[in-house]
């Protein structure tokens, strides 16, 4: 006869979500399955914030408790609330599927606005207890109050809907899991890269008495191995800082063709700036190591990038904030191409600042009709300052995602886009077999005749122009960082062996990859 497995749980409605799931896959398997509802400290105390509650895991340590006396067989954790040490004699013997690991911010109608970052409007009053939410929150909108939330999920919905808070910060997978009714609160879900989740966010962790080979056996035919491989980096960085859940850390690593990526951000404790990475490593042990380094150590190099400082100033901000040195000053000029004819279209996408300002400045009377977009929140804000309120924004992600969410809007449609006259076509590549797309040349460049010099240690360029105007520049022991693959060619074709190329081409995704490297 199958052996009976007891599973402790603490008594949320997510925790006994993720119990009952893990009985429905033991019961599947054929055993016999009880449930046991054990209260932890974390639990129990709700009216102090984390930080005044003594001690790390204190949301396990009494499942962890009941592990060892016996009275249960498998504890079932949200993964991100383990600490990175446990009690002698305990294992984490498997783990479960991923679900989202994205954040979400649940918003009160007369608080959202969509033309800003994070969809909040000026000054909002955002819930959350999280140091790392907390951090990453006031680096993208230093403007937000940000006020102390406990409670499990739907207290937190509950609070919000009551209007304690215009706003509070939870993580998708449960909001997915428990499918709550959020009435009129808008969602809006963060990308991974922009808002950076918990180490192993959205995943469950099977815990087990360490001489128990039975149970361990058991847990093995529910275990996801390829989630353990990616969430081992993610957790190996949380060890190394010696950091439980109150550490402002957040990491998210994921599988590519070529290897595994890793963003991570980090609060130091001693007061320095906020820190963002990305790096990509084939080996989650050695993307682990290069991640801690990157996040903690002293920064004095020099990086040059191919944009006017003013075009370039959240990208220096970032890199000085490190320790970097920046110059920024493009080696290339631009010119206006007069626009002589608009074809219909039913959406006017622009994906730069300088292609809303080389199309407004020719006085452009647009049809009623004609739905504005924008890429980024750059470009957004340089359509705010016309004076037009775009009615779709692409966050900064990768293209290919904001094209995905574009499509919802646009599929079937026609799209004219503002552009350089040889421009990298990233987006319209993106939806062109889904929608009409037609190119209207605003602008072009020209190299520069007398190209200023640069002695930096990095450099890097956002176009494939700004790279022919300056290789003859080119001295060994640089570095070469490139926006796109259009860029990174250039720069193979000048004769440079190794590229590294962002992720994707916004000016955020740069700064994180040059900080990592």
């Amino acid at each position: 006869m199958a052996r009976k497995v007891i599973i402790g749980s603490r008594g949320s409605d997510l925790a006994l979500w993720q119990a009952h799931f893990t009985k429905r896959q033991l019961e599947g398997l054929g055993h016999p399955v009880e449930i046991v509802i054990i209260k932890t400290k974390g639990d129990q105390i709700q009216h102090l914030a984390f930080d005044k509650i003594e001690g790390k895991g204190f949301f396990t340590k009494e499942l962890e408790d009941a592990l060892l006396a016996g009275t249960i067989d498998l504890a079932v954790h949200s993964h991100k609330d383990l600490p990175t040490t446990f009690p002698l004699g305990l294992t984490i013997a498997g783990v479960s599927y991923r679900e989202d690991s994205s954040e979400s911010i649940l918003i009160r109608p007369e608080a959202h606005d969509k033309t800003r970052v994070l969809g909040l409007c000026q000054n909002a009053r955002v819930g959350t207890s999280s140091f790392r939410r907390k951090s990453q929150l006031l680096h993208l909108r230093p403007d937000l109050e940000i006020t102390d939330l406990r409670g499990n999920v739907p207290t937190r919905v509950d609070k919000l809907q009551q209007g304690n808070y215009d706003a509070i910060v939870l993580a998708s997978a449960g909001l997915n899991r428990l499918e709550l009714d959020l009435g009129e609160l808008h969602r809006e879900i963060l990308p991974t890269d922009l808002f950076i989740p918990a180490p192993a966010q959205g995943v469950l962790a099977f815990q087990v008495r360490e001489d128990d080979a039975d149970m361990r056996h058991i847990v093995s035919r529910i275990h996801h191995v390829d989630v353990k491989e990616a969430i081992y980096a993610e957790r190996a960085v949380l060890n190394r800082l010696d950091g439980g859940c109150l550490l402002p850390l957040g990491v998210f690593c994921e599988r590519k063709l070529e290897g595994f990526q890793l963003w991570a951000s980090l609060q130091p404790l001693d007061g320095k700036p906020f820190r963002r990475v990305f790096l990509r490593d084939i080996e989650p042990e050695i993307l682990a190591q290069k991640t801690l380094t990157a996040l903690t150590r002293e920064e004095n190099r020099n990086v040059f990038i191919s944009r006017e400082p003013e075009l370039a100033s959240s990208f220096s901000k970032q890199l000085r904030d490190y320790g970097f040195q920046v110059e920024a000053f493009s080696p290339i000029s631009f010119e206006s191409i007069e626009i002589r004819h608009i074809p219909f279209a039913d959406w006017v996408f622009f994906t730069s600042p300088r292609s809303v300002h080389y199309f407004y400045q020719q006085e452009i009377q647009l049809p009623a009709h004609m739905q504005i977009a924008a890429l980024g929140s750059g470009t957004a804000a340089a359509l705010l300052e016309a004076g037009i309120t775009p009615e779709f924004i692409g966050q900064d992600e990768p293209t290919s995602e904001v094209g995905k969410k574009f499509l919802a809007f646009a599929a079937h449609k026609s799209v004219l886009f503002p552009c350089a006259e040889k421009g990298l076509r990233s987006i319209q590549m993106a939806i062109q077999d889904a929608a009409e797309v037609h190119d209207v040349p605003v602008y072009r460049t020209v190299e520069k005749e007398n190209v200023q010099t640069t002695a930096a240690d990095i450099l890097v360029f956002t176009s494939p122009s700004s790279v022919n105007a300056m290789k003859d520049q080119f001295r060994s022991g640089q570095t070469f960082v490139a926006i796109g693959q259009s860029s990174a060619e250039a720069l193979t074709s000048a004769g440079i062996s190794e590229v590294h190329i962002a992720p994707f081409t916004t000016l955020a995704a740069l700064a994180d990859l040059v900080c990592g490297l």
